[in-house]
C-alpha cells in the first residue's frame, strides 16, 4: 500500500475521518479498493471488508444511475436512521460517469449532509462538477509497484513471463492488467487502437476503426493505451527502449522516423485534452476521428513545407 492509502487509513483509525472524500487515479482497482477498506475502517475500526456487503449502514453504487433512482431511492435511503452508531457510509465508484442531473442532486445531499454519515467517491476528477470536488478532500492514489500487478496476474493463473508482459503492457495499471490477460477482445481493442494510431501518423487515418459502437469505459481505455504508446515512442527517438509497447516495437521506430519529439509532445498533449473530454461526457468515435484528423493533418503540412 502507497504512502497516501497508509495516511488516510491512519487519520481514519485516529478518529479524524472526513465528511466526505475523492479517492482519483489512474488505477480503478486501487481506488475502488481503498474506498472500501476506508468504510471498513470507518464502520468497523478494522479492515473487514467482507462483512460489508452484509451491512445495511453501507451503500455502495457504482456505473450509471437515473436520476430518477437517486432521487426515489438513493437519497432516501441516505437519510434514513442507521442501525448501528457506527454511522453510515455511502460509496460512489466511478463518480465520474454519473450525469450532470444526478451529481447536482448529489452536491445537495453533499451541502446537507445527514448526521454521522460519511461519502466516498471515487473516479476521474475532471469527471465531477467543480463544486463536488470542493466538498470532498481529494486523495490521490499513486499507481501500484509492477511486482504488485505481475502479482496480482499470477493469483489469477498467468505464468511469470505472461505477468511480466501484461504488466508492462498496461502501464501497471492491475484493472487494465487482468483484462489483457483474460480478454481477446481488450486485447484487439488495444492492437486497433494503435494501429488507428499509426495510420493517422501516415496521413491515412482509419476512421473505420472509430464506428465501432464501444461503451465509455472502452474509448477511455483506448485513449490511455494511445498515451502509453506515444511515451515509448519519445522513449524511442530519444535512444531509449520502449516500455509498453515491445510487441509492436517496430513499427513504432518507422512511425519515429517521420515525427519530431515535439510532434509526438503535441500529440501527447492532444491525448490528454481527448482524456478529459472523454470524462465529460463526449461521444467517443466522435472525438477520435477529430483526434486522428489532427494527427493527419500535422503529417501533410509536414510535407508542404
Amino acid at each position: 500500500m502507497n504512502e497516501v492509502l497508509k495516511r488516510l487509513d491512519a487519520s481514519i483509525l485516529a478518529g479524524r475521518a472526513m465528511h466526505a472524500y475523492l479517492l482519483t487515479g489512474s488505477d480503478p482497482d486501487m481506488t475502488d479498493s481503498a474506498a472500501r477498506r476506508a468504510a471498513s475502517l470507518m464502520l468497523y475500526s478494522g479492515d473487514d471488508t467482507a462483512r460489508l456487503s452484509r451491512d445495511p449502514d453501507y451503500m455502495e453504487y457504482s456505473g450509471n444511475i437515473s436520476i430518477a433512482d437517486f432521487r426515489d431511492v438513493i437519497r432516501p435511503e441516505i437519510y434514513r436512521e442507521t442501525y448501528s452508531k457506527a454511522g453510515r457510509v455511502a460509496v460512489f465508484l466511478q463518480a465520474n460517469l454519473l450525469s450532470q442531473m444526478v451529481q447536482n442532486a448529489m452536491l445537495k445531499v453533499l451541502e446537507e449532509p445527514p448526521e454521522n454519515t460519511h461519502f466516498i467517491l471515487t473516479g476521474n476528477e475532471y469527471g465531477i462538477l467543480p463544486t463536488i470536488r470542493s466538498r470532498c478532500m481529494m486523495i490521490r492514489c499513486s499507481l501500484p509497484e509492477p511486482g504488485e500487478v505481475e502479482n496480482v496476474l499470477t493469483e489469477r493463473g498467468a505464468s511469470p513471463a505472461e505477468a511480466k508482459r501484461y504488466a508492462a503492457l498496461s502501464g501497471y495499471i492491475s484493472a487494465r492488467a487482468i483484462r489483457l490477460y483474460e480478454d481477446a477482445d481488450f486485447r484487439d481493442l488495444r492492437k486497433g487502437a494503435i494501429k488507428a494510431l499509426l495510420s493517422a501518423m501516415k496521413a491515412a487515418p482509419d476512421f473505420k476503426w472509430t464506428k465501432t459502437k464501444r461503451d465509455r469505459t472502452d474509448w477511455a481505455e483506448a485513449n490511455e493505451i494511445l498515451l502509453l504508446t506515444c511515451h515509448d515512442m519519445l522513449n524511442l527517438a530519444c535512444g531509449l527502449e520502449p516500455e509498453h509497447t515491445r510487441d509492436l516495437e517496430t513499427e513504432l521506430r518507422a512511425a519515429c522516423k517521420s515525427f519530431t519529439i515535439g510532434e509526438i509532445g503535441c500529440i501527447i498533449n492532444e491525448l490528454t485534452m481527448l482524456a478529459q473530454r472523454l470524462s465529460t461526457n463526449a461521444g467517443g468515435g466522435a472525438s477520435f476521428d477529430r483526434l486522428f484528423a489532427d494527427i493527419a493533418a500535422m503529417k501533410i503540412n509536414d510535407k508542404k513545407k
